[in-house]
């Protein structure tokens, strides 16, 4: 069981590493406008989509295209290459900027909420509350909230904080080994 996460650990940053070299390139050189903090927070992001499961309506393996939506004005949104870099042709991963946070239930799988939602983030989750779509945002105190996912700064690395109950209420499943490379687990 152990070796089965350890492995499972070791794929997950593998994949984040390469995900965040195919955006950058051999040289890991990202042109001046992009922002190395959201490249990794969006490898972050593709990689979840492997570790989460959703509900039979939404589920990974019965869709051909997911919307990953962002939410708010923040850099994120300028990470569309790492989706697009991504996609394969049995499923094409799309960065969708979504100013209506009413039509986020209706197509996306997951939502990143930006920074400059925070006055608005306790009506945003609660439209979302037990819907199948997963919230993530750097947004300090995100999981506490209520958010699913929250990503910190800790020791200079992109980390992330899960909150279970949240996940839960959605019919989504997050897989052990993801749990276990959280910095922070609440709700367990």
């Amino acid at each position: 069981m152990r070796k089965s996460r350890r492995v499972l650990k070791r794929f997950l940053l593998y994949a984040i590493a390469f995900s965040v070299f195919s955006v950058c390139g051999p040289a890991g050189i990202v042109r001046a406008d992009d922002n190395k903090e959201y490249l990794v927070k969006a490898a972050f992001i593709y990689n979840f989509v492997k570790f989460i499961e959703w509900p039979d309506g939404k589920a990974i393996s019965k869709q051909s295209s997911i919307d990953i939506c962002v939410a708010g004005d923040t850099p994120m949104a300028k990470t569309a290459e790492v989706f697009k870099a991504a996609s394969s042709a049995k499923l094409n991963l799309s960065l969708v900027q979504e100013k209506n946070a009413k039509n986020i239930a209706s197509h996306c799988h997951i939502v990143f909420i930006g920074a400059s939602e925070a006055s608005r983030l306790d009506d945003i989750l609660g439209g979302l509350k037990g819907q199948p779509v997963l919230t993530v945002s750097d947004i300090d105190g995100f999981a506490a909230r209520g958010g699913m996912i929250e990503f910190v700064a800790s020791d200079n690395k992109i980390k992330f904080i899960v909150n279970t109950k949240p996940i839960d209420a959605a019919k989504l499943h997050a897989d052990a080994g993801m749990l276990e490379s959280a910095l922070k687990v609440i709700g367990r």
